[in-house]
């Protein structure tokens, strides 16, 4: 296995496969990712996405349920709300949910990301960042009530906001990081999550609104994590949806060239839109796409801190496109 492949694709996938288009019922999703947890390909494996409303449910199953080895990590999705008062109820009720889950299952389980989507009204005026702000309020809630330790990641609750809102929005995310995060370590950084497809061609954002929020995060320094739409590696045309879906090794070369070498939103569009999976050069300690270079040292930090997974219904169809590509 290439040092560089290694450093790219570990931990790369949560598993989500409660969610279309495979909907799969609670208990057979967590089955499924139990057994990969038993396959030889456990280490692309990530969290597994459940609703936090719904931990509950998993907190009956039997021990023996649980797969051996390290415990096992989620990602709890909240509850929202269509206003921030509704948002900030709804970030009680699941950390209580959280809470609950893991004092039933202690160290058979680890709660450690909360994503969550964002109320419409914030949106529409994330700034200034107060003591009162509702990003701050949010987090002096994890930090009172929470798990030791929660990397929270906001939605907008639109695929696309518009790049003035969301260049807002980074905005308030980067000023919080910069100077709130501190006073609150038990969630650190706030992320943002960006829903990179969907079941009909308007879920899908362009390629310049992917550049544009790869861009904008890793200059405001906030970390990044894709949700679905990104089956494939590679750019390809899909017949159904009678278009082009973006490729998850496309964006996440372009997030850790982006905090790598810094580079501009042109230049990123470029890695975004190339279809040819050979264009991708790995080497045993190298990234190459172009002109420009990467170590594994580089892509290991870049996953890390900037461009952290993605969500996918499917831990097969991956799998076995990296399989043909002759990756893994």
């Amino acid at each position: 296995m290439l040092l560089s492949v290694r450093a790219l694709l570990t931990g790369i996938i949560d598993f989500a496969g409660m969610f279309p288009p495979a909907s799969l019922p609670l208990h057979d999703a967590f089955h499924q990712y139990a057994k990969y947890r038993q396959e030889p390909e456990f280490w692309m494996l990530g969290r597994f996405i459940c609703p936090a409303a719904r931990l509950a449910e998993l907190s009956a199953l039997p021990m023996e349920r649980f797969p051996p080895g390290p415990p096992v990590p989620f990602s709890a999705l909240g509850r929202g709300g269509k206003t921030v008062p509704e948002f900030l109820t709804g970030l009680h009720e699941d950390l209580a949910d959280i809470a609950r889950f893991r004092d039933g299952r202690k160290t058979r389980v680890e709660v450690d990301v909360l994503e969550v989507r964002l109320p419409c009204d914030l949106l529409k005026s994330p700034l200034p960042v107060t003591v009162e702000h509702p990003f701050v309020t949010a987090a002096r809630c994890i930090q009172e009530v929470g798990p030791p330790a929660l990397s929270v990641y906001f939605e907008p609750s639109n695929v696309l906001e518009g790049r003035k809102t969301l260049g807002d929005l980074f905005d308030a995310l980067a000023h919080y990081n910069q100077f709130f995060a501190k006073s609150f370590p038990r969630t650190g950084k706030i992320g943002f999550k960006l829903r990179s497809g969907g079941l009909q061609a308007s879920d899908f954002p362009s390629t310049d609104e992917v550049a544009f929020v790869i861009s904008a995060c890793r200059d405001a320094e906030v970390p990044l994590k894709f949700t679905a739409g990104l089956h494939h590696p590679d750019r390809h045309f899909d017949a159904a949806l009678q278009m082009k879906m973006h490729g998850f090794l496309n964006l996440f070369a372009a997030g850790v060239f982006a905090w790598a070498r810094k580079l501009n939103e042109s230049m990123l569009l470029r890695i975004i839109e190339d279809e040819n999976p050979e264009h991708f050069i790995f080497a045993s300690d190298t990234l190459q796409w172009n002109d420009w270079q990467v170590t594994a040292s580089d892509i290991a930090a870049a996953r890390r801190q900037s461009v952290i997974s993605f969500g996918s219904c499917s831990f097969d169809e991956p799998r076995d496109d990296l399989r043909s590509l002759g990756l893994i």
